[in-house]
């Protein structure tokens, strides 16, 4: 399955959501790695227009940062998508978490490995909507907030479609 087809899937089916449980490893990783670069692009983009106005406030700053130019580029970029990679597994892990621990509540068997790419999937509209809100607004701990709470209502339809529990004897 192509990772457009997958990210289609994941906004309009919440039934697949569910089955992209199952989806290998490595295919999960890519469509992850895809929202962490393109997050990582507007972080970078952000960051060199932004470096200019607010370097130019200090003395000598600009003239350093003229020396070190390509040295600087590299390094923040990379350090942009260290931080992206952090929080994003975070906030999937999280979400995650309070999913496999409403599992049993809603009677349903999930493994978190299980959960956790359920989540990621679901966080594709999340995903969305944090990438309007940078273009648009200020970083705003309201659309993050909106957010989690967004990819959790999603995992747990989503949990809906996971095997019941079995019954006890």
């Amino acid at each position: 399955m192509t990772l457009f087809k997958v990210f289609t899937s994941s906004l309009t089916s919440i039934k697949k959501i569910a089955a992209f449980r199952l989806m290998p490893m490595g295919k999960t990783m890519q469509y992850i790695f895809l929202f962490i670069f393109l997050f990582t692009l507007l972080a970078f983009l952000e960051f060199t227009t932004q470096i200019g106005t607010s370097a130019g406030q200090l003395d000598g700053v600009v003239d350093y940062f003229e020396e070190i130019d390509w040295l600087l580029y590299p390094f923040a970029f990379l350090l942009l998508f260290v931080i992206q990679t952090l929080l994003f597994f975070t906030q999937i892990s999280l979400v995650a978490a309070v999913a496999w621990l409403a599992a049993p509540i809603m009677k349903r068997r999930a493994d978190y490995r299980f959960l956790w790419r359920s989540t990621l999937f679901a966080n594709t509209w999340s995903f969305l909507l944090l990438l309007i809100s940078y273009l648009v607004f200020e970083d705003s701990p309201v659309v993050h907030g909106i957010s989690y709470a967004l990819t959790l209502v999603i995992v747990l339809l989503a949990l809906r479609y996971y095997p019941k529990l079995p019954k006890k004897a």
